[in-house]
């Protein structure tokens, strides 16, 4: 367990004041899209902006984090020198020690050199990188109560499968940062007989969303679509829906028997469907001899950005007691 604040972190020389009154910036970095918002210290969200995340050589989603820093301050009204602490969450491991992502076959990064000082490299303001599933159990964390954060479990399920850990308000990340690698749980049948030709973890290829494709008959649609259809009652996809919720739940049903955690918030763009949530529910009850408490996200979509932005206050030393849980304007 590392409670300390980790080594990403690029600082900036600039002072502009009490950081309770500057702002900050969340990134919240996904395969598919990049949502980023700017608050103040008090949980006042004050510009939001989201748009496609961009792939291809040289990594030209740094050079868009840093676009949307400047349009944010631009936005709403202050320079980006005023920003107190940029935040980025990335789907990758980061490791404590030197800063360098791993672990991220949705989306290509560099490996070579540390993340926050690359982005830093573009920015006049201290930037830190952390893993996004990470920052999103943090946020669920700190918001769970005015007595201070409490233990819990986030596992994310959507394009891959990630899990965040919280106890006592402090993220777990593990000796290299993998901890809450959940994609490479070794489950199934036969784990030492796929293990080699996973393509993104044994647990990630049964209820990841290219899972689903692969497993399902999607046609032309998407994994929304199929919930879509077994909403409006049709058979096939409920019956697929059901099949990965209950592959799901051996995986939630192992977090809670290793961790014993308070609760276990379930989110991502397939974790966030009710019916995926109310499926895992029933099919995790049958595994234990005690409770398992599941719940929805209370952020939904901007979990990884809420939580981005409170550890933005964290770093910037800006005290729990008066920092708030960024709300949508």
């Amino acid at each position: 367990m590392s409670g300390s604040v980790p080594r990403d972190v690029t600082t900036s020389t600039a002072s502009h004041g009490d950081k309770r009154s500057r702002p900050l910036i969340g990134v919240d970095l996904g395969g598919t899209k990049t949502l980023a918002g700017l608050a103040m210290p008090d949980g006042k969200l004050l510009a939001v902006h989201e748009e496609p995340t961009r792939h291809g050589e040289g990594a030209p989603v740094l050079a868009q984090i840093a676009e949307l820093a400047l349009r944010l301050t631009k936005d709403s009204g202050f320079e980006l020198a005023d920003v107190a602490q940029l935040v980025i969450g990335v789907p990758s491991a980061v490791s404590p020690q030197t800063g360098l992502a791993s672990l991220s076959p949705n989306l290509s990064l560099p490996a070579d050199q540390p993340l926050s000082t690359l982005v830093g490299r573009l920015l006049a303001c201290p930037v830190a990188v952390e893993n996004d599933v990470n920052l999103a159990a943090y946020g669920e964390a700190i918001a769970d109560d005015a007595a201070g954060p409490r233990s819990l479990v986030l596992v994310s399920f959507g394009t891959g499968v990630g899990m965040g850990l919280v106890i006592n308000g402090e993220i777990v990340r593990g000796a290299f940062g993998r901890a809450g690698e959940i994609a490479y749980l070794p489950i199934g049948g036969r784990p030492h007989g796929l293990a080699p030709s996973s393509e993104n973890g044994l647990f990630e290829d049964m209820v990841g969303t290219r899972a689903i494709r692969k497993r399902f008959d999607l046609g032309a649609g998407t994994v929304v679509d199929l919930f879509a259809r077994a909403k409006a009652g049709d058979g096939p996809s409920l019956a697929a829906i059901d099949d990965v919720a209950r592959e799901a739940s051996i995986g939630i049903a192992a977090v809670q028997a290793l961790i014993d955690p308070s609760r276990i918030v379930i989110g991502g763009g397939i974790g966030s469907q009710p019916l995926f949530l109310e499926r895992l529910t029933h099919h995790l009850a049958p595994l234990l001899p005690f409770a398992c408490p599941v719940e929805p996200s209370r952020f939904g979509a901007r979990a990884g950005l809420v939580g981005a932005l409170a550890f933005a206050a964290r770093l910037a030393g800006i005290r729990r007691e008066t920092a708030g849980v960024p709300n949508a304007p």
